[in-house]
């Protein structure tokens, strides 16, 4: 296949040229966007395996409920060349979506062989400010990949039905299964191809349906692991496992919200709680259903084929978040339009074209007006806290974002305004685990010890939670109940052995019962499981120093004072160590003094002066 060439070359050129500026102004204030809380810590700032570049567990561990390698060796990248500067994994965002919007523009080209059409969905596509969160959430990044290799394996499939060249099929096949391995959503897309075929291709479909299976393949075995990976990760909901009749009306619902959100995009949240009134949802979502298939009937009916494809590609790529299988909290998100759009796009051309040909000036009207909308819309994704409040503005019932913006003002030590917000999200529902692990933390920090235990126990009876466990064994342990901590602590590294902090708690438990091995044992698990933690380090290195073994002592205070360069104990414990291997210790006791460990003056005194 050829793609069509554009009829103007100069005309091309200077769209392009205007494309590219006008994509700068409209996302360039992003660049100056921090991390936010929402899965941005767990997928980079504090992943070891990304920090660590571990290509073994990258490729073979779940993270945050899902197996996207190639997502997760992409931020093993960034944080090679970016560290913790949020600058460049933006940036690095805004470059994928402008990748992506050419790709749209040569597959809209390939597929209808229509440049306004192609124009049209492109500036939809580039600039709609539904797509903002996909673009402005570094957490997301597994969006924007995935689409970058759909869109590749779409235009190889175009190529190789119209030259009917094998490689161009193989090809089709590796970048699919690329994407796949970036984010799972799109096993959906040999029923994309199916279309396709059905209805470009009628001649010839039943030929290619043959050559849909290894694409099916495919989407079955990352099927089996993506399921595995939700499960193993908690993130069915079963709050929301309704009936079938239900389950039904609420996908219809879902789809109404999505239509609407399209259209009136000043509305946008960034979460869409399920709908309060049940029945009133259940029966507009059937309304919905119904005539949405009616106009699917009826456009295959009358041929309008613009129409007909447009409407079937967006339900089509909307499928797997309907919510069938119930996962996460909310119905619907703005970031599972990222492709699905294109469809809505294609369903409006075939509209306006029979009531206007002033294509350009719609397409530059269009382009002002969108990007006006997605540029309003980067501000709420500047940190944490305006992304939350953005959130209760328009939902401010939401009990997950009180209880993340709980969290915010947690970290930062606005601790009255933090209670008062779990407090809201508690309230707003009862049952949410999170709100009471999140205030057992809070309670800990503020030595509310007895309100501490009974918002962790409150968090395991609502969930099992093994982080529950933890901050709870830590509670028992500071208050020297060892049975109880170490009862604690095994039941979270039951529930998940690769926790550090519940092999930590369980190490300082044994250390205090002078059970050195034991100690050493679960300080090595922690080491392995994270090896970024300075707390770490120096506490194995106490024990290595009851046991004597002084080298290694040595060794892991070193290590201790390299990740924590301001801990005064390890510089105190650096000078013991030294003393008892017959080197100099001044310069550590010396440190810790400066640091106001005064427990080191004695022994700077005794070997210094």
């Amino acid at each position: 296949m050829t793609l069509k060439e554009p009829t103007n070359k100069l005309k091309f050129a200077l769209f392009a040229f205007g494309f590219l500026v006008f994509f700068i102004l409209v996302y360039f204030k992003l660049a100056y966007a921090e991390f936010v809380s929402w899965d941005d810590s767990e997928y980079i700032l504090e992943n070891k395996d990304v920090h660590d570049f571990n290509i073994n567990q990258l490729f073979t561990k779940f993270y945050v409920g899902n197996f996207h390698p190639i997502t997760m060796l992409n931020y093993a990248i960034d944080w090679k060349i970016f560290d913790k500067n949020p600058m460049g994994y933006h940036v690095e965002n805004i470059i994928w979506h402008l990748i992506n919007s050419i790709l749209v523009y040569f597959v809209m080209i390939a597929l209808f062989k229509d440049e306004l059409l192609s124009l049209f969905v492109t500036i939809v596509f580039a600039f709609h400010p539904i797509q903002i969160e996909t673009i402005a959430w570094i957490a997301e990044r597994k969006n924007l990949i995935s689409t970058f290799f759909i869109l590749l394996s779409f235009i190889s499939y175009l190529k190789f039905i119209h030259e009917n060249k094998i490689i161009q099929l193989c090809l089709s096949i590796l970048f699919f299964c690329f994407s796949l391995l970036c984010k799972p959503s799109f096993v959906i897309f040999p029923l994309i191809l199916l279309l396709v075929d059905w209805h470009f291709f009628k001649n010839r479909s039943k030929h290619l349906v043959l050559q849909k299976i290894p694409f099916i393949l495919a989407s079955l075995i990352i099927s089996i692991i993506t399921l595995k990976a939700q499960q193993d990760s908690g993130y069915f909901n079963t709050q929301h496992a309704f009936p079938i009749y239900q389950k039904i009306a609420y996908s219809g619902f879902a789809i109404g919200e999505y239509l609407y959100h399209f259209f009136m995009p000043n509305s946008l949240s960034v979460i869409y709680p399920y709908p309060q009134h049940k029945v009133m949802s259940m029966i507009l979502g059937y309304i919905t259903l119904i005539i949405l298939m009616f106009v699917i009937y009826k456009s295959h009916q009358l041929n309008k084929s613009l129409l007909f494809f447009g409407l079937l590609f967006f339900v089509i790529n909307l499928l797997l978040v309907l919510q069938f299988i119930p996962f996460g909290e909310v119905l619907t998100a703005d970031r599972y339009m990222y492709v699905a759009m294109i469809g809505l796009s294609i369903l409006v051309f075939s509209m306006i074209k029979k009531i206007t040909k002033q294509f350009y000036i719609i397409i530059i009207l269009l382009t002002l007006v969108l990007g006006g909308l997605s540029n309003s819309r980067l501000k709420i994704w500047q940190n944490s806290i305006t992304l939350y409040q953005d959130i209760l503005l328009k939902n401010p019932h939401s009990y997950i974002a009180l209880n993340s913006i709980g969290a915010e003002y947690m970290k930062r030590k606005d601790y009255l305004l933090s209670e008062k917000y779990y407090r809201k999200s508690i309230n707003e529902n009862a049952n949410y685990y999170k709100s009471y692990y999140n205030r057992a933390l809070l309670y800990s920090i503020t030595n509310q010890t007895n309100k501490a235990i009974a918002d962790y126990t409150r968090a395991i009876k609502l969930n099992n939670y093994y982080k529950a466990y933890v901050g709870r064994a830590n509670i028992y342990y500071s208050l020297k109940d060892f049975s109880k901590t170490i009862s604690d602590a095994e039941k979270a590294i039951s529930l998940n052995k690769n926790y550090s902090k519940a092999n930590f708690v369980l190490a300082n438990c044994y250390d205090d019962l002078n059970k050195l091995d034991q100690a050493l044992f679960f300080y090595n698990k922690a080491i392995i499981n994270n090896s970024e933690d300075g707390s770490f380090f120096l506490r194995r290195a106490v024990v290595f120093g009851k046991k004597q073994q002084f080298v290694d002592c040595l060794n892991d205070l070193e290590k201790c004072t390299q990740l924590e360069p301001n801990d005064a104990e390890a510089y105190f414990w650096k000078g013991v160590a030294k003393v008892n291997l017959k080197k100099s210790p001044c310069a550590d006791f010396k440190k810790a003094l400066d640091l106001g460990f005064t427990e080191a003056k004695n022994p700077y005194q005794k070997y210094c002066n």
